[in-house]
């Protein structure tokens, strides 16, 4: 099927070798050399850092004419390849190849970091990559030149072919970051181990969900604006049932603890937020806290915190993977 395929960009050689004999080298190109040239940046970028790291950055220019003679050279190795081969369009067809190998680095290094659709790290996921859309564009300019055409197209299509993959990959990449936020999201509330303390007010609704050192904190928005963060210590030595609970660090220079309606509230000083800590009826601390850039009355709040109930994890798993801003 692939020689069929490729068959078509590549006729028959000065050499006159049969039709489809370049089949065999040109996807070696793509799916060796190509991927093995793609790492080409990446060792660079490594090495640029390290440089710049140490305070060597006039070596990172002295390097620039090594760089450019390396891509030249593996660009002129991949024409001769192609042309020993016998397949048609051979330098401008290196060129496609090679310009692929060193911009998909860079365009998934930078603007689609998160689009890692193999397992593996950066380079496995970039070498990967880089096979697929040469292989891709490569098959392209085969079935364009299978077609009746007004003048030939080259490697035209291939270039077309390149450009849209490389477009697409920043948008996939948001996909796949929002996609792993709400898998994220989804184990943090499930696999806690203990209780979930909710805000039940119908003025709040939750948006995020992270976890913090032993807590699992619940961001819940007001519509004005305001933030307020549900922590559930469960699992603190400090601050579960078994620990110093809602007094939990009272003791320290500069801290000030106030009782308030059986709750504590915790004034480490004026440019930090002040914090309420409740303990609900099974020896679960939870811990309201507001940030200064949007602030709201924690302790007016605190007779709505209570544990979940049985199947409200469910409830809150989708609360946080549907929320728009979240």
């Amino acid at each position: 099927m692939i020689r069929v395929v490729m068959d078509g960009v590549l006729t028959r050689s000065p050499t006159h070798r049969p039709r489809g004999s370049a089949v065999g080298p040109v996807l070696a190109l793509c799916l060796v050399g190509s991927p093995l040239m793609s790492l080409f940046p990446l060792g660079v970028w490594e090495a640029a850092r390290a440089l710049a790291l140490s305070g060597a950055v006039q070596w990172v220019l002295l390097f620039a004419p090594v760089i450019v003679g390396v891509i030249l050279l593996m660009m002129w190795l991949s024409a001769l390849w192609l042309e020993g081969a016998g397949a048609r369009h051979p330098t401008s067809t290196a060129a496609l190849v090679t310009g692929t190998a060193m911009t998909t680095p860079v365009v998934v290094g930078y603007l689609a970091p998160a689009f890692t659709p193999f397992p593996g790290g950066l380079a496995v996921n970039v070498a990967l990559l880089t096979a697929a859309i040469t292989t891709v564009a490569l098959g392209a300019c085969a079935l364009v030149d299978r077609l009746p055409y007004p003048w030939p197209p080259g490697p035209l299509p291939g270039l077309v072919v390149v450009v849209a993959a490389l477009v697409s990959l920043p948008p996939a990449s948001e996909v796949m970051r929002a996609w792993a936020a709400e898998e994220r999201s989804r184990d943090q509330i499930t696999d806690f181990a203990h209780t979930i303390a909710v805000l039940d007010h119908p003025d709040w609704s939750v948006a995020h969900v992270h976890e913090v050192s032993d807590a699992l904190r619940l961001t819940y928005r007001h519509a004005d604006g305001a933030t307020v963060h549900v922590h559930s210590w469960g699992g603190s030595t400090a601050l579960g049932p078994h620990g110093d609970g809602v007094r939990a660090g009272c003791d320290l220079p500069g801290v000030s603890c106030y009782e308030t309606d059986g709750s504590v509230l915790v004034d480490r000083g004026p440019d930090i937020p002040d914090e309420l800590r409740v303990r609900l009826g099974d020896g679960t601390v939870v811990s309201l806290t507001s940030p200064p850039d949007s602030p709201a009355d924690v302790a007016r709040l605190a007779p709505s915190v209570r544990p979940e109930a049985p199947g409200e994890r469910d409830v809150l798993v989708e609360s946080v993977t549907t929320d728009p801003a979240a």
